[in-house]
């Protein structure tokens, strides 16, 4: 089942593999960023009354320098600082909604790449770190010569769990790069697992799977190197650039 998130995913993935062989991972990523801000911010320039915000943010101009031209006492000053407050309040009221509306295409966005750009499952894999909740039980990743018993065969990757007594509990393909198995959730409704769940009256709650990041620079320290330093630098600056050009408020 997708999430309401994840609709977005297989067209973003198209676009997103006929632009590889083009462009490499950071300029992609540039690209998304900039594609975001644009989205939003057409969407925010659509919803929101530009012409009552202007207003409001000349009000509120007026209010504040009539506050710090006043020089008198603070209780003489009270209605001054109600009335600035509630021109601040007024622009809350206005910018809110078209903002939270606004900032849907990032996170059908930031879904996306969090999977597409977030981590990877090595070809071969000497140690990956697993954990299981609750603990106690035995998890191991399957090596490729006892995972494919069969010459040709096309088998992913797998986690096996058995309880102490060696009796299979849950045995998983990783098919995409997830680092979470758990069972169904609220928020799944939103941002479904795509390798699935583990079954609701079972004993095991979570299994816990350390894959590699992937680094789309090959410079700086770790944190920077991810999806996100490069994604959210390029959405910032255009969204602050649509918005100098725009003059949106």
């Amino acid at each position: 089942m997708t999430g309401l998130l994840d609709l977005a995913s297989p067209l973003l993935t198209g676009l997103d593999r006929s632009l590889a062989p083009l462009i490499p991972a950071a300029g992609r990523l540039a690209v998304w960023g900039l594609v975001a801000a644009s989205l939003s911010m057409a969407l925010y320039a659509v919803l929101s009354p530009q012409q009552r915000l202007r207003e409001g943010k000349a009000a509120a101009a007026e209010a504040r320098f009539a506050l710090e031209a006043y020089e008198g006492q603070l209780k003489e000053a009270m209605p001054l600082i109600v009335q600035m407050q509630k021109r601040a309040l007024a622009q809350l009221g206005l910018v809110l909604g078209p903002a939270v509306l606004a900032s849907l295409p990032i996170l059908f966005m930031i879904v996306w790449l969090s999977g597409a750009y977030g981590h990877f499952i090595p070809d071969r894999v000497t140690s990956v770190h697993l954990s299981v909740e609750p603990p106690g039980m035995i998890v191991r990743w399957l090596s490729e010569a006892e995972d494919r018993p069969v010459a040709g065969s096309d088998t992913a990757a797998r986690i096996e769990v058995s309880d102490p007594d060696r009796q299979m509990v849950e045995r998983v393909a990783l098919t995409a790069a997830v680092t979470s198995l758990h069972k169904r959730r609220w928020w799944n409704l939103l941002i479904a697992n795509p390798l699935g769940y583990l079954p609701p009256d079972g004993a095991l709650e979570r299994i816990e799977i350390a894959l590699p990041r992937q680094d789309v620079l090959g410079f700086g320290p770790d944190w920077l190197r991810g999806w996100e330093s490069v994604f959210f630098a390029a959405l910032v600056a255009a969204s602050l650039a649509i918005k100098v050009v725009f003059r949106l408020v």
